[in-house]
């Protein structure tokens, strides 16, 4: 567990990336604010604030700043904390499939359609549990890439994967955690999911998704 103290006037992309060496801070936070203030921008375009008594779960990729002229104090007690304001060490080996995925994410919640045609093989096959409208196989990259455009049309254009950690096995399997947000009918809805991911020769060719609650997955896009 970490104690943070911010004076008025910190933020991170100002004080602490030219230490981490990235242009967002790469490390989930979860913990609470003690006192003071803090604005949260996550690297999708979501923003929060935060206030004395909240509790937060911040994914990888966020800038952060105190608000005010209050110091604010939190407690961290991710496991990643250890690793904050840490540089990267260079000698660090970078596992492709893992990169892949990270690239794959950036490209889903931003539209980049081109990069998602560039991580995935022609042949994919992506895995949709579930009974709702969305649930069901998709294979071909056409398929699969008709499915997320059914994913924004279905949420107005929020639907986003927030990435929040990896895990591979050098082999070309991946699993990703995510947390979705999307709004619908006036409704949001926020949660956790995972994708299950093979990788072969530099292209994935097969999704298997998992759900946190499939139940409430369904019933948000029924």
């Amino acid at each position: 567990m970490l104690r943070g103290v911010f004076e008025p006037g910190w933020r991170w992309s100002q004080d602490v990336a030219p230490i981490a060496g990235t242009a967002s801070c790469q490390v989930r936070h979860l913990g609470y604010l003690i006192s003071g203030r803090m604005h949260v921008a996550l690297d999708d375009g979501t923003a929060v604030d935060l206030s004395p008594g909240d509790i937060f779960d911040l994914p990888p990729g966020h800038d952060a700043w105190v608000i005010g002229d209050e110091v604010c104090v939190m407690v961290d007690v991710s496991p990643e904390a250890t690793r904050y304001a840490q540089p990267v060490p260079q000698s660090e080996s970078v596992d492709e499939a893992l990169a892949l995925v990270e690239r794959g994410y950036a490209a889903f919640n931003s539209g980049d359609v081109a990069t998602l045609r560039g991580v995935m093989s022609a042949d994919v096959v992506q895995h949709v549990p579930g009974r709702g409208p969305l649930a069901g196989t998709y294979r071909g990259i056409e398929n699969v890439l008709g499915y997320y455009g059914k994913l924004g049309e279905l949420s107005g254009g929020t639907f986003r994967a927030v990435l929040v950690e990896t895990h591979g096995d050098g082999e070309g399997h991946v699993t990703a955690v995510h947390q979705t947000r999307a709004t619908r009918n006036g409704a949001t809805r926020v949660t956790r999911g995972s994708i299950l991911f093979t990788i072969v020769n530099g292209a994935a060719i097969d999704l298997l998704e998992l759900h946190q609650d499939l139940a409430g997955d369904d019933a948000f896009f029924a």
